[in-house]
């Protein structure tokens, strides 16, 4: 059992030196933030999280990785800037696909989220995006999302 725990170990070390952060990617965030939101029943709640970016070019934005979570990142255009918005399940419920529904619509929350160990060293106010450039996955940190009042739903 040591042996494998080590090599567990070891091979997620190994996964997250192997993995480096765009410098220069082909967007500039503007503004960054997360809130927290708390549904109307026992257990259910998450994290909104909203990057505001510019760009000259489309680009093709995969995944989100915010304290320990992971979801799909969804984009909206606006005039002036875009946002890109990932959805959160941090719910305690059991049947989560149930219960989470979007404000104002009967489209559910992205429900793949999973708590797992992430392969990035991150602060609580850091998070990380996953884009795609030629073909090659790559990662940019933000830095210092600010915090925002929750949202409590009846």
């Amino acid at each position: 059992m040591k042996n494998i725990t080590f090599l567990f170990l070891t091979l997620s070390l190994i996964t997250c030196k192997s993995i480096s952060f765009d410098k220069k990617p082909p967007f500039k965030i503007t503004e960054a933030s997360y809130k927290n939101w708390v549904g109307g029943q026992p257990g259910v709640h998450g994290i909104n999280v909203y990057i505001n970016y510019t760009s000259k070019t489309t680009i093709d934005f995969d995944s989100i990785y915010f304290r320990n979570q992971t979801g799909k990142l969804e984009i909206k255009k606006h005039p002036e800037t875009n946002l890109l918005v990932g959805y959160l399940n941090t719910s305690t419920t059991k049947n989560k696909k149930d219960l989470l529904l979007q404000k104002g619509d009967m489209k559910p929350y992205n429900t793949t989220n999973t708590e797992l160990k992430i392969p990035f060293l991150l602060k609580e106010n850091e998070a990380v995006i996953s884009f795609t450039e030629a073909g090659t996955t790559k990662y940019y940190k933000v830095l210092n999302l600010k915090k925002e009042a929750s949202d409590f739903y009846p």
